[in-house]
C-alpha cells in the first residue's frame, strides 16, 4: 500500500471513530432511558424499568408503591399520609419487583405490594436487571444505532412537549393511553374478558415454591425494618365471576391463605364492589380506572396500613 492509499485508509478511520465517539457523547449526553442518570429532557419511551430505577435514588420519598400496568398510573401526589414514589412497572413479576426492592427499598417508612390475584413467580426467570451494568453493556448501548434514534426521538419530543414524559416521582402520564382505553369497543373488551376468564379453567394453587420471589421480598423488608402491606387489587366484575365458579374459588382461598402467610398485612379487594365495571376502562377491563386507583388507596389501602402501625 502506498502513503496516499494509507493517508485514505487513516482519515476513513478517523472519520469512523470520531463519528461514532461523537454518537457515544450524544446517546451519553441524553440518555433517553435514563439509564446513567444524565437525562434532563424527560423519559418518552418506553424504558420504565431503566428510569424508575435512577429517579427512586433522586426523588425525596419515605413509601413506595409497587405493582404492576394496573397500578403505574396512580400519580403519588395524590395519595394520603406519606409521600411515595410509583415503583410499578408495566408487565412486572414477582423476580423484578424484589430485585428492585432488594436494591432501592432501605429506609422507606411503608411499601405498600399490589399482587395480582393468583400470581406466582414467572415460568422465565431473568435474573437481576437492576445490578449495575458493566463496561461492555454500556458501550454496547452507547454506541448503538437504536439508542441514538431513541436519543433524537426523546430532543423532539421534548421540544413538542407531546407527549408527557415519566415523572420524576414515577407516575407514568395517562392522557395519551387513556383516549384508546376508555373508548367504546366492544369487541376488544369482549375478548380480554374472555381470555382472562379462560385463565381460571384449572386454576390451582401454586406450591409455596412457585411463590418463591414474595417469600425473599417479606424476607427482604422484615430485615430492613419496612412495613410492607399487600393489596389483593380487584378485577372486572365479568372475570371475578369466572374466579368464583368451579374449583377456582377453593383453590385461590388456598393461594390466598400462602400469600397471608408470607404478607400478615394483607388487605384483599379482589371480589369487593370495586369489581364494578365502570371502575374499569371500557375497551381496556384489565386496568381499574386511575380516580379508581386513588380512591381504593385512600379509602382502602392506606387507613388500613396505618392501623396495621399502630398495633
Amino acid at each position: 500500500m502506498n502513503q496516499t492509499a494509507r493517508r485514505y485508509v487513516f482519515l476513513l478511520l478517523g472519520l469512523a471513530g470520531g463519528l461514532t465517539g461523537a454518537l457515544g457523547w450524544l446517546n451519553l449526553l441524553i440518555d433517553p432511558f435514563n439509564r446513567y442518570g444524565n437525562n434532563r429532557l424527560g423519559v418518552y419511551i418506553s424504558a420504565e424499568r431503566e428510569c424508575k430505577s435512577t429517579y427512586v435514588r433522586r426523588f425525596p420519598h419515605d413509601a413506595l408503591l409497587v405493582g404492576n400496568s394496573r397500578e403505574v398510573r396512580i400519580p403519588p401526589a395524590r395519595l394520603e399520609g406519606f409521600r411515595f414514589f410509583n415503583a410499578a412497572f408495566s408487565g412486572a413479576t414477582a423476580e423484578e419487583i424484589y430485585f428492585f426492592l432488594n436494591h432501592f427499598a432501605w429506609h422507606q417508612r411503608l411499601v405498600i405490594l399490589a399482587v395480582d390475584l393468583g400470581a406466582r413467580d414467572p415460568e422465565e426467570r431473568r435474573g437481576d436487571i437492576f445490578a449495575p451494568k458493566g463496561l461492555t453493556s454500556a458501550l454496547d448501548n452507547l454506541l448503538n444505532l437504536q439508542t441514538t434514534e431513541y436519543s433524537f426521538r426523546t430532543i423532539s419530543e421534548f421540544l413538542s412537549r407531546h407527549p408527557e414524559p415519566i415523572g420524576l416521582d414515577g407516575t407514568v402520564p395517562v392522557s395519551n393511553w387513556i383516549r384508546e382505553a376508555d373508548r367504546d369497543d366492544p369487541k376488544k373488551e369482549a375478548f380480554l374478558i374472555e381470555s382472562q376468564r379462560h385463565s381460571w379453567e384449572g386454576y390451582h394453587c401454586p406450591p409455596m415454591e412457585q411463590m418463591s420471589f414474595y417469600i425473599k421480598i417479606g424476607d427482604c423488608l422484615r430485615q430492613r425494618g419496612i412495613p410492607c402491606v399487600v393489596v389483593i387489587p380487584p378485577t372486572h366484575e365479568a372475570v371475578a365471576q369466572a374466579a368464583q365458579n368451579g374449583s377456582a374459588p377453593q383453590e385461590l382461598r388456598a393461594w390466598k391463605r400462602q400469600l397471608g402467610a408470607i404478607f400478615p398485612q394483607l388487605i384483599d379487594l379482589s371480589f369487593s364492589s370495586y369489581n364494578a365495571a365502570t371502575n374499569f376502562y371500557r375497551s381496556d377491563p384489565l386496568h381499574f380506572k386511575t380516580e379508581v386507583g386513588i380512591r381504593l388507596m385512600n379509602e382502602e389501602v392506606l387507613p388500613f396500613a396505618r392501623r396495621s402501625q399502630q398495633q
